[in-house]
């Protein structure tokens, strides 16, 4: 995917509390650029067509629609609360909702065929138990389900019948499975919010203010563990909060802060291109994203208690994050972030990793204490546990995040351009580098799309989103972005993919743009 950066504009300021509402729209114009808009059109008109067809007789009332995400830089640091820089991509998730049947059924179907529909009764919704060993499209929806009831456990979700259409490749690392829930959620809520309005027509003044952005980000993050994963927030963060043409800089600590960040000049592109190597964070989970959550998780209960810190600051029940470490540190005893490094390479000497028992021992736990606490509410396998690679990458790249903002601040010349395209790029390679060697979040595909992409002129490339497959991102001027395509097609593409179709390429190589985050649609 091909991310054209427009022109400079003055950064958006925080939101304020009339803009933390999600958006409520009667124009697809407002949702996606011009670029993108007469195929959104296309592709919208096609969904009420199927709607018609899959419920004769019915009207969609709404849409509710959540995009995917990019992330510039901060990979897996989110759950130990750094911050991250993605952004919103015109790839979303829609919805069209029908409220007003009187059968007490949620109906779900999807415009893919390879999705079966499926139906819940409503009544039993508040009590269903969703199995996240199962892998299940329709556990994304009541998911979101969960979360709205979780914002409000006094909710009566009305009878819903759903049609889903997604564009966000499955397993590229841009996040579908978020942009699905957070859509989901946002579907239920509005759904509560119409059915109330009933019989009189639903309007743009009538649903706004149904759904704050903050709250339906926290519930998100959330909800997608009832899916079995152990997700940190930026996702859910990227795709609601979303700004047209700005990164987003989320913050977690103290509280959730997105801050858009425009960029500077129009003379560079981000390429997004998808390996089509398939990451499931459901399926892998054990071995990969959630082994991750609790390597950090044990890592900062490790430091504290081996530098004598106290007790950290709990995230979401599970455990203290390294957020939590850097921050004693310098409240504490005056240590500098990198100094807090140099700590955790004395502390974690094995670079071979360590074995349950003896991070027991520097916990001062029992085993069957630390599993328990762990290991039980998401499932993880391993042989050793690899402390000391993944602190070091967690604080080191959350000092990337940081370097990589303060030159999207600056201001720079035309004779610096191409000196500060290379120190963006620069910090997107020891970012990959570090994700391939420190967090072991890599593979040959993308390390081969990477290295591609730098000898085709790119100032910088990286994986992005959870890794092991999945999608890279690649910084570069726009008059190399023909060459570099070509390249990937010819070097990658059609060597590894000997039969890809033009289709499929042009969903592995496309373009898009920072899009809008969450959005309710209720006329176009």
């Amino acid at each position: 995917m091909l991310l054209i950066m427009p022109a400079a504009t003055p950064p958006t300021p925080p939101a304020s509390p009339a803009s933390d509402y999600v958006p409520v729209l009667t124009s697809l114009s407002s949702v996606y650029s011009p670029q993108t808009l007469p195929s959104e059109e296309a592709r919208w008109t096609h969904l009420r067509t199927a709607f018609a067809a899959a419920y004769p007789g019915e009207a969609i009332t709404f849409v509710a629609r959540s995009p995917g995400r990019v992330n510039l830089i901060g990979e897996h640091i989110d759950y130990s609360l750094f911050d991250v820089l993605p952004m919103a991509i015109s790839q979303d998730v829609l919805i069209a909702v029908h409220v007003g049947a009187k059968d007490g059924m949620l109906k779900l179907q999807n415009t893919a065929d390879a999705y079966e529909p499926r139906e819940f009764e409503v009544a039993g919704l508040r009590g269903y138990k969703i199995d996240s060993k199962v892998l299940e499209w329709s556990n994304y929806f009541l998911s979101g389900v969960k979360g709205a009831y979780a914002l409000n456990d006094n909710l009566e979700v009305p009878s819903m019948h759903c049609l889903i259409d997604g564009r966000i490749p499955t397993g590229s690392g841009l996040s579908s499975s978020s942009a699905f829930v957070c859509a989901a959620l946002l579907a239920v809520r509005t759904a509560v919010a119409a059915t109330k309005l009933l019989p009189t027509p639903v309007t743009v003044k009538a649903l706004a203010g149904t759904t704050s952005k903050s709250e339906l980000v926290k519930s998100a993050i959330i909800s997608e563990r009832n899916v079995g994963v152990n997700s940190g927030g930026m996702d859910q963060s990227a795709s609601v909060f979303g700004v047209p043409d700005h990164a987003l800089r989320v913050q977690f600590s103290p509280e959730l802060n997105v801050t858009p960040i425009a960029f500077h000049g129009n003379e560079f592109a981000f390429v997004i291109a998808n390996t089509l190597v398939v990451a499931d964070k459901h399926v892998t989970g054990p071995v990969h994203y959630n082994l991750r959550v609790v390597e950090t998780t044990l890592a900062a209960e490790i430091l504290a208690k081996q530098c004598g810190l106290g007790a950290l600051p709990v995230r979401d029940g599970f455990g203290g994050t390294l957020r939590g470490v850097v921050d004693a540190f310098e409240k504490s005893r005056g240590i500098s972030f990198d100094g807090v490094i140099e700590v955790a390479k004395r502390v974690f000497v094995k670079k071979g990793g360590y074995t349950l028992a003896e991070a027991s021992t520097m916990l001062g736990v029992p085993e069957e204490e630390i599993t328990q606490k762990y290991m039980t509410r998401f499932p993880v396998r391993f042989e050793r546990l690899q402390l000391r690679a993944r602190t070091l990458h967690v604080l080191e790249e959350a000092r990337r995040v940081t370097r990589f903002c303060d030159l999207l601040a600056m201001t720079p010349t035309p004779a610096e351009i191409d000196t500060y395209y290379a120190s963006l790029g620069a910090i997107m390679l020891s970012s990959h580098a570090s994700c391939r060697v420190q967090y072991d979040c890599s593979c040959p595909e993308l390390d081969a799309v990477v290295a591609l992409a730098i000898a085709n002129g790119a100032y910088g490339s990286r994986l992005t989103g959870a890794g092991w497959g999945g999608a890279t991102i690649s910084l570069v001027r726009k008059k190399r972005v023909e060459g570099l395509v070509d390249a990937l097609k010819k070097e990658y593409y059609y060597k590894h993919f000997p039969g890809i179709s033009e289709e499929q390429l042009a969903e592995a190589i496309c373009v898009t743009e920072p899009g809008l985050g969450s959005a309710v649609v209720v006329t176009w």
